[in-house]
């Protein structure tokens, strides 16, 4: 039971949901994107981020194990993660060209430069060790509505920044449970997603 449990809540706080959640969360809560377009802009550009940063890397993933490339969807094996990351990177980096392209400069590129800059760190830190990437992008997430709160004064966040801090809890303790990784794995990987978007925010 315990174990299901794990598995359900690793799934639903996958790096890259939160991300979209991140993204989404400044599109439709922030003052300035909010009055930035209309309702029907907003889902037009929500479901156009969704594809590039959820359903593009979903099917690349699929595509690398159909031809054997991966293992496992989990990438259980530390060895197999390259590629999958690097097309990640790929993916993001162009949405967020995009993005800034098209006018949407600002807050959401910046992070989803940070995200990058998290798989940037997390490729070269796989050569010699594993760190957690629910870890990253749990704290990834929760440098972001830290820093519209603290930061921004958006007041509107503050219960995201809440939310977040308790699902950042619950995620460490299904990858503690699951045993896909150590309490040290966990804490460097928190730390990384945290100072890496906090500071690509800041700067």
């Amino acid at each position: 039971m315990l174990k299901n449990t794990a598995k359900f809540v690793s799934v639903v706080t996958h790096p890259l949901i939160l991300l979209n959640l991140g993204l989404f969360s400044i599109l439709k809560f922030h003052p300035y994107y909010y009055s930035k377009f209309y309702e029907e802009q907003f889902y037009t550009l929500s479901i156009y981020i969704a594809i590039n940063t959820l359903l593009m890397p979903l099917l690349s993933m699929y595509l690398l194990k159909r031809f054997n490339l991966i293992s496992n969807y989990i990438l259980s094996n530390a060895k197999q993660r390259m590629v999958p990351y690097a097309v990640i990177m790929i993916l993001l980096s162009y949405t967020a060209f995009q993005l800034y392209k098209n006018d949407f400069s600002g807050l959401p590129v910046q992070f989803l430069i940070g995200t990058i800059l998290c798989i940037a760190i997390n490729i070269l830190v796989n050569f010699k060790w594993t760190i957690s990437s629910h870890a990253i992008g749990c704290g990834g997430l929760v440098a972001l509505y830290f820093y519209l709160t603290m930061n921004s004064h958006l007041n509107v966040f503050t219960l995201f920044l809440v939310s977040l801090l308790l699902v950042s809890g619950a995620t460490g303790w299904a990858r503690l449970t699951l045993n896909a990784h150590t309490p040290s794995q966990l804490y460097v990987g928190y730390a990384t997603g945290f100072a890496t978007c906090y500071i690509t925010l800041l700067f």
